[in-house]
């Protein structure tokens, strides 16, 4: 016979809340946290001239509360500001991994006392700068993993080191934590992301789509080159004087040396043409000693503007 252990009604309690926690699940977050992943390994390769692996372990939702009842050991935690958005999330990085990291930077070789030191003794001012310097790193890259979603800045506001501290919403809101596994010079963390739900309220929509083919505009830096290379392509146009119908029989009477005569003169205006589609119009002229044609009439897509003053193209010597 089993007799019933001894339940604390605190847990029961806790149990009850933590059940009826709903979350939307948001597809897009995954696609801009594996972007951080590439981002990430390129930028701390540049930072620390050494190879930075970095993974990404897990995405899980859960209370303000959970997450920040198991954070990364001797945490450091950044409060960031979602400028755009005007939310803050957290990152939060292994106090071991900042004194590897911060050692590097300073152009020392990391001991293999890094994690013991990390819980014995609080970084100093420099390292603190230091810090916020891989902080703001980790920011930007996250920034432009988002840019696929939005265009925001992430700017980091403070530095804490307990994370009570670092409370920057209710312990019973819903949150999403992705953890990234970062390994170098044989230290190795933890960096977690944390977003509570009402900092990604204002692109939530587009997060929980599916990320399908260029619904969401694509990469916009893609869509910068693209623009470029479009506005450096050169264009060949077709400058006509005049044209007339006429019929085939006349055509095949033509002889070398007859002269065919059109009903133009200096005052007519050129056509610019492209494949059959007419862009530019203007009254022809000289200009440096070749006939030449100052646009003032530009029709594209069927739309007819005006300008008073335009460039001459040059189409023949005199």
């Amino acid at each position: 016979m089993r007799t019933a252990a001894a339940v604390d009604p605190r847990q029961v309690m806790e149990r009850l809340a933590n059940s009826g926690v709903t979350h939307e699940r948001l597809p897009m977050l995954d696609v801009v946290f594996d972007r951080t992943v590439q981002m990430l390994t390129e930028s701390f390769l540049h930072l620390t001239s050494q190879e930075v692996a970095v993974q990404l372990e897990d995405i899980s939702y859960a209370r303000f509360a959970d997450f920040m009842g198991e954070p990364p050991e001797a945490p450091v935690i950044a409060i960031v500001r979602a400028v755009a958005w005007d939310q803050s999330f957290l990152l939060m990085l292994d106090g071991s991994l900042v004194f590897t990291m911060v050692e590097i930077l300073l152009g020392g070789q990391p001991g293999a006392d890094y994690r013991q030191r990390a819980a014995q003794r609080r970084p100093t001012s420099i390292e603190l700068q230091l810090t916020t310097r891989i902080f703001r790193l980790i920011a930007d890259r996250l920034a432009e993993a988002f840019e696929q979603i939005a265009e925001v800045e992430f700017r980091v506001e403070r530095l804490e080191m307990n994370p009570q501290f670092a409370a920057i919403t209710r312990t019973t809101s819903a949150c999403v934590r992705s953890r990234f596994q970062l390994d170098i010079a044989r230290s190795k963390g933890e960096l977690q992301v944390l977003f509570p739900y009402a900092s990604l309220e204002p692109v939530r929509e587009h997060l929980s789509q599916m990320f399908v083919g260029d619904q969401f505009g694509g990469d916009r830096s893609w869509h910068r080159h693209f623009e470029d290379a479009l506005n450096k392509t050169e264009l060949s146009f077709d400058a006509v004087l005049h044209s007339q119908l006429t019929t085939l029989a006349e055509v095949m009477a033509w002889k070398p040396g007859q002269t065919i005569s059109f009903e133009s003169s200096g005052e007519s205006e050129v056509r610019f043409m492209m494949e059959e589609m007419e862009f530019f119009r203007g009254p022809m002229g000289r200009k440096g000693g070749k006939i030449a044609a100052q646009v003032e009439e530009i029709l594209i897509a069927g739309r007819q503007e005006e300008e008073s003053s335009g460039g001459g193209f040059g189409f023949g010597d005199l």
